[in-house]
């Protein structure tokens, strides 16, 4: 058995803690720019569910939506915890010193947020290896070839225009 290492679930699901750093360091600056990287997070769900290629390659837009699916579940996560610290602590801001520094609030963060990203990339790359992306993309583009040019609700056809 010869096992290609960029296919590999282990070195694969990596790219959902890097992908959270940089939403870390989004949520960490400031709301807006969280905000941002949550639509930004979004719009490459919405790239894979409409089939806009973001790279060259089947197999790497799969690992692109996963990235992005994990990364979501993480970012839901770090949010829980967020509110669940809230309720134990409560939102008083008024104290002088903060009794976690802005690079253990980075650390803090980025952990709870990559550690079920990186469990669940793990367990959807593993699920991508045993597919046939060839043989499902040559059913999806004959579907598409078969199916009626119109765009509009079910009932209109096009060609009565």
């Amino acid at each position: 058995m010869v096992v290609n290492i960029y296919r590999n679930p282990f070195i694969l699901a990596l790219w959902a803690p890097a992908y959270l750093m940089v939403g870390t360091v989004a949520i960490i600056n400031d709301f807006l720019m969280g905000a941002l990287y949550i639509m930004a997070t979004l719009a490459l769900l919405g790239a894979y569910v409409t089939e806009f290629p973001i790279v060259s390659g089947l197999y790497p837009n799969e690992v692109v939506h996963k990235t992005a699916v994990s990364s979501l579940m993480g970012i839901i996560l770090g949010l829980v915890l967020f509110g669940v610290k809230l309720m134990i602590t409560g939102a008083d801001e008024s104290a002088d010193s903060a009794p976690v520094s802005p690079g253990g609030a980075f650390f803090l963060t980025w952990m709870a947020m990559s550690l079920p990203a990186y469990c669940l990339m793990i367990f959807l790359v593993h699920g991508l290896n045993k597919r046939d992306l060839e043989e499902e993309d040559r059913i999806r583009q004959e579907k598409k070839k078969n199916r009626k040019g119109g765009g509009g609700p079910p009932i209109m056809d096009r060609d009565s225009f």
